[in-house]
């Protein structure tokens, strides 16, 4: 028998078009704007930010499943504006179309209440300052009641209660109690890191989690908001030019995460996630971290409404910026040259005195040991959303280029011996461990370069040197990595680096794939004297180096490289695999652990440390320096 598959092609009978009743465009409108608990959370909390709240009360039961509860001491409603709480795009926050570009405040679609209305049991207390009794409204599936007069404390207070109770199918498609509980807790956190002077309290099922008090020291609201460990860890940062303002903490090397989930950036008030600007934080710590690290970083950016569009996702955490390099350029710039200009030495962490029974803290670059930074961050911080942003400032300067070399290097201490320190700056060091040329296109520092340093080769491993501190410790093979890795890209910023052809090529065997892979990056190995060609059908040779990595041992560069190549399954960007590139050849080429040192390039080593960036970090993020206070000292020997 044959079955006969031919499709009905029937035409379905046309249906009426009609307008939706309110209750069904609310529960359409509630998708987009409540996804889960948290999301009435963040809707409820930026209404209890506008109405002006200096303390915000958060309950929740059941992850916020069965009850949200906030109560805030804003300014409160009056009857007409109760009535049309709950009334679909009903705001007070814009009048016009002009408003809707220049949103000045967190909230004003005037969606939320009217969605989450139509998804739940909810009830409004509101009372204003004037008013001598306060007033209650129930609504629930789109039906509102009449404000009824009650008794209540000056502000308002939303109740949420039994949400997606008639929506089962969007119900069912919540995760457990503890995620969800998870996200409103991360919701609380980012409005308590936005808004200091805010207090904040969240309760779960009975047990509270978060109790912040309202302070005026956004660096205590960062620690005890995020992490205690965070507490003297900070730097703060200020930048300021026509497009933008950026003020703010950042952390040092030493707390770098595993996820950027300590990475928070608010914009006019409002947190947004942004993938340009956290590049540019990333990249700003770029040799400083293990690239699988995450910096910490709390920003505040402020700039014209007009220059960006905050209606652009229904949870108004993503925004469309008119230039997105503006962010982008403003951030790198305003992070690296804070970093740059900090002295990021590591400090060591020691076990108190025997019997004390503590442990000493690490002597951190700290936000308290910048109080002039520190007070005018606060200053900043005040009066963030209350004053218009200032007329024309000079723009940061933007060039990353090397920073001026101090007047006066910190580690560099006179001995009665200069004759060593000027033959070391001026390059001549016994197997050219930083090449003359390299001294010579980028003089020493002469106070560095006219005299020697206190110091002492340990295990032919480290450089323990004295300073006005106390003792710095240094990892040979690090900070030389630092040094070629600096001098290379300095070199290959002005243009591509001279080649000096080997004696003998060094062959090396490739399959087809790898031959390809070098193909695709050949460009920027000549940018760097780095010469590879095709030897026969099965190898390839290394030809030329460039100068400076005359220590270079080629064939294990060129097999750490492809391995890198293999490894990738993405388009490399070319500045990226510069680095990449930068950071294997340094490394190959750096004098190793373990390789004793001449008294001259010992003296070599340490001059080229004070002038190059970055030196408290190799390229990989390795720390090259730790410091040991004589206040550690005098702790351990029990002199304090």
């Amino acid at each position: 028998m044959v079955m006969n598959l031919a499709t009905d092609t029937t035409a379905p009978a046309p249906q009426p078009i009609m307008v939706l009743p309110d209750a069904l465009i609310n529960k359409i409108a509630a998708g987009e704007v409540v996804e889960r608990p948290a999301s009435v959370v963040k809707e409820l909390l930026e209404n209890a930010v506008d109405a002006g709240a200096t303390r915000i009360g958060i309950v929740v039961e059941q992850g916020g499943r069965s009850l949200i509860r906030i109560t805030d001491n804003g300014c409160g409603m009056s009857a007409a504006d109760a009535r049309l709480a709950f009334a679909r795009h009903a705001t007070s926050k814009i009048r016009d179309v002009d408003d809707l570009f220049s949103i000045q405040t967190l909230g004003f679609r005037g969606e939320a209440l009217a969605s989450v209305a139509g998804i739940s049991h909810a009830s409004l207390i509101t009372r204003r300052a004037t008013d001598l009794t306060g007033l209650r409204m129930d609504a629930s599936e789109s039906i509102i009641g009449e404000p009824v007069p009650c008794a209540a404390a000056v502000g308002t207070t939303i109740e949420v209660r039994d949400l997606f109770y008639c929506v089962p199918a969007r119900r069912k498609f919540l995760r457990g109690d503890a995620t969800e509980f998870g996200h409103v807790h991360d919701m609380v956190l980012r409005t308590a890191l936005a808004f200091p002077h805010i207090g904040a309290s969240l309760e779960h099922n009975g047990r509270k989690v978060v109790d912040l008090a309202p302070t005026s020291d956004p660096a205590e609201r960062i620690a005890a908001a995020l992490d205690k460990d965070l507490r003297g860890n900070l730097l703060p940062v200020h930048f300021e030019d026509i497009s933008a303002e950026i003020t703010g903490f950042i952390g040092v090397p030493e707390v770098a995460r595993g996820t950027n989930r300590h990475q928070f950036v608010f914009l006019n008030g409002r947190y947004i996630r942004d993938r340009g600007i956290f590049h540019a934080i990333k990249e700003a710590y770029r040799g400083l971290i293990d690239p699988h690290q995450h910096p910490v970083a709390i920003l505040y950016m402020r700039m014209d409404p007009a220059a960006f569009d905050v209606n652009v996702h229904p949870q108004k955490t993503e925004v469309r910026f008119r230039d997105a390099n503006t962010p982008f350029r403003a951030v790198l710039g305003a992070l690296r040259q804070k970093l740059l200009q900090t002295d990021l030495t590591h400090s060591v962490r020691l076990p108190g005195p025997a019997g004390s029974g503590s442990s000493a803290p690490a002597a951190a670059p700290a936000a308290s040991d910048h109080p002039s930074s520190l007070a005018e961050t606060r200053a900043v911080l005040a009066e963030f959303f209350r004053q218009p942003p200032p007329p024309g400032q000079p723009r940061l300067n933007l060039n990353y280029g090397r920073s001026p070399a101090p007047t006066a290097p910190p580690n560099a201490l006179p001995t009665h011996d200069a004759g060593h320190g000027e033959a070391a700056a001026a390059g001549l060091v016994a197997g050219d461990l930083v090449p003359a040329a390299a001294l010579a296109s980028e003089p020493a520092n002469p106070a560095a370069a006219g005299a020697t340093m206190k110091y002492i080769q340990l295990h032919d491993r480290y450089l323990a040197v004295e300073d006005a501190q106390g003792i710095v410790l240094i990892d040979q093979h690090a900070l030389h990595e630092r040094i070629l890795y600096e001098e290379l890209l300095v070199r290959v910023r002005r243009g591509a680096l001279e080649s000096q052809r080997l004696l003998l090529p060094v062959a090396i065997e490739v399959n087809e794939r790898q031959f390809g892979n070098l193909e695709r990056v050949r460009p920027t190995l000549e940018k760097l004297g780095i010469e590879i060609n095709r030897f026969d059908a099965q190898s390839i040779a290394v030809h030329g180096l460039p100068p400076i990595l005359a220590r270079l041992n080629a064939m294990e560069f060129v097999r750490s490289l492809l391995d890198y190549l293999d490894e990738s399954d993405r388009v490399i960007q070319d500045e990226e695999l510069l680095h990449e590139i930068l950071d294997m050849a340094s490394c190959k080429a750096a004098i190793k652990a373990g390789e004793p040192l001449s008294a001259l390039e010992c003296e070599s080593l340490l001059a080229r440390r004070e002038e190059i960036e970055r030196s408290s970090n190799c390229p990989h993020g390795r720390p090259t320096t730790v410091r040991l206070t004589f206040s550690q000292l005098e702790k351990q020997f029990k002199r304090r």
